[in-house]
């Protein structure tokens, strides 16, 4: 039996704001899978005080959460950009009910984009799975022997390293330098150790490719190509720099590695 979701997407589209919960520790809209359905899902809010008692229930559950407000005009760019990050329903908190819409009843992506582009345009399940292990690995206040999350971490883990190895990654090239010299970007840590910027996807590169006066290429390499890419000086990548900054080490990916090779 199908559900016509129109009257329900327009009264969203007609709201003057609304409050969606992000996570602390990724700085993405906050992705639950559900229990029952398996959805991957996020949580949108017509009224703020509702929100914000949401965010009290996770901080019960150690999950730090922050109420960020969205102006009508945003919601297109919210919607899309969750779509991109692999999720598939949105729980939509009305004053007086709780609607569950499928996201491709929301927004409605290019049909014609081309899947065989040299450039990964986007990559929803790696993002997914990197959102999942990160948001349970930096939960606060979790005991060093609960078994139980071991356990989980690792699954969450396996399933990110699974779609690692079967990625493609944006490579940022610097060709501002005189006579066309190309040069690798590379990101600073407080510490002083260097890493290099890498992208999961178009999307990711231009959040972080916001300057029009450094002028970056966009090289592509499979995961297997990683070390070999990798400068000198630099202890490893940082993947999504701009969301969830994930590092992966010369000693991560060497493993990985060895693991692919052995697979």
């Amino acid at each position: 039996m199908s559900v016509d979701y129109t009257l329900m997407i327009k009264r969203i589209q007609k709201l003057e704001q609304v409050y969606a919960l992000f996570a602390e520790s990724t700085r993405l809209p906050f992705i639950e899978c559900d229990q029952e359905d398996f959805d991957d899902q996020v949580y949108l809010f017509a009224d703020e005080d509702a929100a914000k008692d949401a965010v009290k229930d996770y901080e019960k559950k150690q999950i730090p959460l922050k109420v960020i407000r969205l102006e009508g005009k945003q919601m297109p760019v919210f919607f899309t950009n969750i779509r991109l990050l692999g999720v598939n329903m949105l729980v939509f908190y009305d004053k007086v009910s709780v609607s569950r819409i499928p996201l491709s009843q929301v927004i409605k992506m290019d049909p014609k984009k081309s899947e065989d582009s040299k450039l990964p345009l986007d990559n929803s399940s790696l993002q997914l799975t990197i959102i999942y292990f990160i948001q349970e690995l930096r939960r606060p206040g979790q005991k060093k022997d609960d078994m139980e999350r071991m356990k989980k971490l690792q699954e969450l883990e396996e399933e990110m390293t699974v779609n690692l190895i079967r990625s493609r990654f944006i490579l940022p090239v610097n060709a501002s330098g005189d006579n066309g010299e190309m040069k690798i970007p590379y990101i600073k840590t407080p510490t002083g150790d260097i890493f290099q910027p890498i992208f999961s996807d178009v999307w990711e590169f231009q959040k972080f490719h916001r300057n029009p006066e450094v002028k970056l290429k966009m090289a592509v390499a499979p995961f297997e190509k990683l070390l070999l890419s990798l400068v000198e000086q630099a202890k490893g990548y940082v993947l999504n720099p701009g969301g969830v900054n994930l590092i992966l080490t010369r000693e991560q990916l060497t493993a990985i590695s060895k693991r692919f090779d052995e697979a």
